[in-house]
């Protein structure tokens, strides 16, 4: 299947407010990072994981073979095999490099907060990131270097630009456990399906009712900030979602620069999204209020 018409900033979502809400939260959520940079790049190589993709997305798009060279990353390899350290199956394994995720900002929190955006795996740990796309990132990389298949999923909520305290979406990954695509979100969140098997995020995307049937056992991995609630808006009509593949041995190709968190640097993202709300979307989505 040609994917280039479902890939980057103008993708096809097989629905043109859909694809409108996936361009805006990109123009916006990308805008802290440097051009570029790997959080920025990861919306120019997103796929739309939509209807007309996701038999691709979900047979041979993502390399079962991804080998990592031992002694290339060495703290988080390190970190990897403490998290691992005697677990049997590939669902524990995952399961535990989840938590350990999640855990991360308590563990490595810096004293000034978040003190840059982006930045090398290693790095997103040693600043205690709680940036959900970091932090996906590295759950990404310790999930190959354990012997795990994986790689990124994005969400794409609409924005609400009358409430600049709502959310623009989240970064997650999925890993390969048992044969098969497994969801795993970087606030705890993870989702079995009836038959015990763990959900994909496109499993949840056709049954979101499936947020609703899970057991004490499977909301006991959860981050208490990360509430299912919260994981049904991402997954609420109109949401957009994206697949990258992302390589622990691809690491050379990408820029890994930071950039620094400012309130200035967010309004201006905002602003750019709400720019295409008002001209380009305008008869495609719901406008904002008239400024006073």
């Amino acid at each position: 299947m040609d994917l280039a018409p479902h890939t980057g900033m103008g993708a096809d979502h097989g629905d043109p407010k859909i694809s409108a809400v996936a361009l805006e939260n990109a123009t916006y959520s990308r805008a802290i990072y440097r051009a570029g940079s790997v959080d920025h790049a990861f919306f120019d190589q997103g796929v739309a994981l939509q209807p007309a993709t996701a038999e691709c997305l979900y047979s041979d798009f993502t390399p079962l073979e991804q080998p990592f060279t031992p002694g290339s990353r060495p703290f988080l390899e390190k970190l990897a095999a403490a998290v691992t350290d005697g677990l049997g199956t590939d669902r524990d394994k995952a399961v535990a490099l989840m938590e350990w995720t999640w855990r991360m900002r308590a563990n490595y929190s810096h004293p000034a907060g978040e003190p840059f955006h982006g930045g090398s795996e290693e790095e997103v740990v040693r600043k205690g990131s709680d940036m959900c796309n970091e932090m996906a990132r590295v759950l990404i990389v310790m999930a190959q270097i354990a012997g795990l298949p994986s790689r990124y999923v994005g969400h794409m909520t609409p924005l609400d630009f009358d409430n600049p305290a709502t959310g623009s979406g989240h970064g997650v990954c999925e890993i390969r456990v048992d044969g098969a695509w497994a969801y795993f979100d970087v606030r705890g969140r993870c989702f079995e399906k009836a038959d015990g098997s763990l959900a994909s995020a496109w499993d949840v995307v056709t049954d979101p009712d499936l947020l609703d049937r899970q057991s004490d056992a499977i909301k006991a991995h959860m981050d208490p900030r990360g509430s299912l609630e919260r994981a049904k808006h991402l997954y609420a009509p109109g949401a957009a979602h994206i697949i990258v593949n992302y390589l622990a041995a691809d690491h050379a190709k990408y820029d890994y620069s930071w950039s620094y968190p400012s309130k200035s640097l967010w309004l201006e993202a905002r602003e750019g999204a709400r720019r295409l709300r008002t001209t380009t979307h305008k008869d495609i989505l719901p406008q904002p209020a008239a400024r006073a």
